[in-house]
């Protein structure tokens, strides 16, 4: 044998255990070790032509099928650990504790080794039955995982005991039955898609399978069903293991989810009506000011000299041209709210943050023109771009403002000027609002977003904890820091597409 390295056979033949080498597809041995030979009574050439059923026990709890499902666990896992017992050259069985690993050799390439152990007296298990059970379970990488051996057509032809009693049935019951019988699966095993995939030499796929037992309990089986070629003999492994208190968390999980996005898109609305109410009133009650103006100096009947109509007149048309502008501006604010109205049903997308930050400053400057703050921003030329709700990212960033606005109008805060501006390292964009108010002495960092800290008198923090959820969400997180000289700042950090992909 060759192809096995050199300083692989003298590393195999030095060792006190047995060592046999198999190839990973088909499962043949490509070579033994001299331990492994003696322990056989077989040369490594005879070993090489021997059968799966020459060289293990005839006792039904090592089935070939076992032995293969065993091995092609090593072969997913990278390594699996079994009691197997062996039949030698003069048909006398031997137990042993085997482990089956992955190697990767210079001329041979990827291998399978078993190396393993004669067990004897004391150590031999006095109940097969119950270590096969046991076995079976440990060649999972958790306890509550099974293994089907199924044909091309999905039938099962051999089950653990826990495999059985997952599906809620016995070895018996199950043998011969179609998977679709036992259980709805999430994926089409009958599509040409499946069926493309597991033809596929290395073909496996990941399935979830709704099952239900005679008392009409509801499980769920998460499974990866997987090919094996056993001398030319193409079969398929399905590894099972129950995870129905992992969907029954998604399932809760979810409906949070969806409370959360109705109580963001509500507070949007709220938001939005608030804006409304309180913004439109000054630009239509000037309006109404200057109109009122313009009846007052439209020139009555009788009004003499060309250069007093005239006066009247630019006066007139002054007013006017006040009154359109305020309207205008009133026509502005409604157009604004209902593009972010519209948004507020709109599904996930790839969306610029510059932009979504530009469309928050709008209803941000709203409000502080009328406080006499002013807002000063510097963003990053070209897309920043993240993927998620573009609505539920302003509505953090609107809300993050006003709080920001709220401080700086305060008689206390001195700078009445709040930043806004965006900064990348390649991987995140961060949205950060600065202000130069109070600031956050006296309450640490990880508090604010639990409601520790408002700037409004009857302010519960209820707005950070949606803002923290919905950013959470989006795969990012909101840090609160000092701001020099004085103030807060906060910083909004999303992953860029470009880092998710």
């Amino acid at each position: 044998m060759m192809l096995i390295d050199e300083n692989f056979r003298a590393m195999a033949d030095s060792s006190d255990l047995c060592w046999l080498v198999h190839e990973v597809q088909s499962k043949n041995i490509l070579w033994a070790n001299r331990n492994a030979c003696e322990a056989f009574k077989y040369s490594v050439e005879e070993l090489r032509a021997l059968k799966a059923h020459h060289m293990s026990s005839q006792d039904p709890n090592y089935r070939r099928e076992m032995g293969i499902s065993w091995l092609q666990t090593a072969v997913v896992e990278g390594s699996s650990r079994k009691l197997w017992k062996y039949r030698d050259r003069n048909g006398m069985d031997f137990l042993t504790e085997a482990t089956a690993t992955i190697y990767e050799l210079e001329q041979a390439g990827q291998v399978l080794v078993v190396k393993f152990r004669i067990l004897g007296g004391a150590e031999v298990p006095p109940v097969p039955s119950t270590w096969v059970e046991e076995t079976l379970d440990r060649l999972m990488r958790h306890t509550s995982s099974g293994i089907l051996l199924l044909n091309n057509e999905n039938k099962v032809e051999d089950a653990s005991p826990l495999a059985a009693r997952l599906f809620g049935h016995s070895v018996a019951d199950i043998l011969n039955k179609d998977l679709n019988e036992l259980g709805v699966s999430d994926v089409d095993l009958d599509s040409d898609e499946a069926k493309l995939r597991l033809m596929q030499p290395e073909g496996s796929l990941d399935i979830r399978i709704k099952v239900s037992d005679r008392y009409g309990t509801l499980r769920w089986l998460a499974g990866f069903l997987d090919n094996v070629v056993d001398k030319g003999r193409r079969f398929r492994v399905l590894t099972v293991r129950d995870i129905s208190d992992k969907v029954e968390w998604e399932k809760r999980n979810s409906h949070q989810m969806a409370n959360l996005q109705y109580l963001s898109r509500y507070n949007a609305m709220g938001d939005m009506a608030m804006i409304l109410a309180h913004e439109l009133g000054q630009p239509l009650a000037a309006a109404t000011n200057y109109l009122g103006g313009v009846l007052k100096r439209i020139p009555e009947e009788g009004t003499e000299g060309v250069i007093g109509r005239a006066a009247e007149q630019r006066k007139v048309s002054y007013g006017i041209e006040q009154a359109k502008k305020q309207l205008e501006r009133a026509s502005e604010i409604v157009s604004s709210v209902k593009r972010y109205v519209r948004r507020i049903e709109s599904a996930t997308s790839v969306f610029d943050v510059n932009r979504e930050v530009e469309e928050s400053l709008f209803f941000a400057r709203l409000r502080a023109e009328e406080k006499g703050v002013l807002i000063l921003d510097d963003l990053l030329p070209g897309e920043l771009l993240i993927e998620g709700e573009s609505v539920l990212i302003g509505q953090v960033i609107i809300n993050i403002c006003m709080n920001a606005l709220e401080e700086v109008i305060l008689p206390t805060t001195k700078e009445k000027v709040m930043e806004l501006r965006t900064e990348s390292d390649g991987d995140t964009v961060s949205i950060l609002v600065c202000d130069q108010g109070r600031g956050m002495e006296g309450v640490p960092a990880d508090r604010l977003a639990a409601g520790a800290f408002s700037s409004k008198e009857d302010g519960s923090g209820i707005g950070l904890i949606i803002s923290e959820h919905i950013v959470q969400r989006h795969g990012g997180h909101i840090t609160y820091e000092p701001n020099q000289p004085r103030g807060t700042k906060v910083r909004i950090t999303l992953p860029l597409v470009s880092s998710k992909s």
